[in-house]
């Protein structure tokens, strides 16, 4: 009889990184690294640590964030320079290494969480969908093979068109699919390594009970309702109902396209059982965190700086701490499903081997560009840049400051 499979490993990485200063960075960082990731064991947060030469700490309105998190130890790491545009760096958190991307020619979206990654065997793409609110159906692709340095842009249709500006909450990589998350749309999916990718509308569960009242923070939409990966299936979770007595419901995403119902649970049978009781929290509705990976029935749960995880089967608190994580400069936002990853990842896998000579052959790629040949004959426009970013980023962070009490 063979010893049965050990649970894969995985921790909670928090979107938002800690951004240092390049002279921390040096101190702490492993000899050549770019980058440190500092992985916690459950419910603890990990963080990935990058210095400022890298990516500006949050400044009002954005903030740096990790989008993606594959397993093979490769994060997308998304940074709003002091001028307003986007980069992307590819990190690996074992190696430390840290790849910027080239830009591309397409302004970003109305939100940056559009983009997306898939790594497949030692091949690595990075993509991005702007679809239109024009009512047009039509939304364009933009598609990064790493080592290739270029993007690629497709335009795509899908059904039923939008009539309004599309805000995604994440990204999600399952199937060999990429998932883009719209919360009151649905799902949009194609395959990025298609030649010719074909971009499928997925409706979410209808909820005949919404809990009353509009989210004023568009971006605090994850605190009561996500999509995510449990179990080898996509996964839909919804807090709704009365506000005196709310309920959790999950449903699965069937292969022909269904979901299916599977846990409706009240909230207050959890905020009644002594397990709950022990942890101390209150009852009160809290934001939704994440799917176990592993364990449909297990939810977890943010309440202010606490995290949760519920079993629901059994309608129990099993585990329960503080979630000590960089905070998002607006205030107005509220820890939920939007800040974390649920990350299956374990650094002695011999998947992660592969990946750092993707992200030497895109360095290579651009070393042997025309634009990086023209760097070393503008070495003195590049300090000059650099110490105007690094004063842009200090005075952004001065008025943070300044702003701090009138916020609360």
């Amino acid at each position: 009889m063979l010893p049965p499979t050990p649970p894969e490993r995985w921790s909670i990485l928090a979107r938002i990184p800690k951004v240092v200063k390049d002279k921390e960075a040096k101190r702490t960082f492993p000899p050549g690294a770019d980058v440190s990731v500092a992985c916690d064991v459950r419910p603890r947060a990990s963080i990935l640590t990058v210095p400022i030469r890298i990516s500006p700490p949050p400044c009002l309105p954005s903030y740096p964030y990790v989008a993606a998190a594959d397993s093979s130890g490769l994060l997308l790491l998304c940074a709003t320079e002091p001028g307003g545009e986007v980069t992307y760096h590819l990190c690996h958190a074992r190696t430390g290494e840290a790849t910027i991307l080239r830009d591309h020619d397409c302004p970003m979206g109305f939100d940056g969480a559009n983009v997306g990654l898939m790594v497949r065997g030692d091949s690595c793409v990075v993509a991005e969908l702007q679809p239109s609110g024009d009512g047009s159906g039509r939304a364009t692709l933009l598609r990064y093979t790493v080592g290739q340095y270029k993007w690629a842009v497709t335009e795509l249709a899908y059904s039923p068109p939008l009539h309004r500006q599309w805000y995604c909450e994440g990204v999600v990589s399952h199937g060999g699919m990429l998932w883009w998350v719209e919360l009151s749309y649905g799902l949009l999916t194609c395959d990025p390594y298609s030649d010719k990718p074909e971009l499928l509308h997925v409706p979410l569960p209808t909820i005949i009970d919404p809990l009353p009242g509009k989210v004023a923070n568009l971006a605090n939409r994850a605190s009561h309702s996500c999509v995510k990966v449990s179990s080898g299936r996509l996964r839909y979770v919804q807090i709704h109902g009365d506000p005196d007595a709310p309920v959790v419901s999950t449903w699965a995403l069937s292969e022909a396209g269904k979901w299916n119902p599977e846990r409706s649970v009240p909230l207050p049978d959890i905020w009644a059982d002594e397990s709950y009781l022990d942890a101390m929290l209150p009852g009160s509705i809290p934001a939704l965190a994440l799917l176990d990976p592993a364990d449909p029935d297990k939810l977890y749960f943010f309440l202010g700086s606490c995290i949760f995880a519920v079993d629901l089967r059994r309608r129990k608190v099993v585990e329960s701490g503080e979630f000590d994580m960089p905070e998002p400069p607006n205030q107005l936002i509220v820890r939920s499903s939007h800040l974390v990853h649920a990350w299956q990842y374990d650094p002695s896998s011999s998947r992660s081997d592969s990946v750092p000579a993707c992200l030497r052959q895109e360095k290579e790629t651009a070393a042997r560009s025309s634009w990086a040949a023209a760097m070393p004959f503008r070495r003195k426009t590049d300090k000059i840049q650099k110490k105007y970013r690094y004063n842009l980023i200090m005075r952004q962070q001065h008025g943070i400051m300044m702003k701090k009490p009138a916020l609360q």
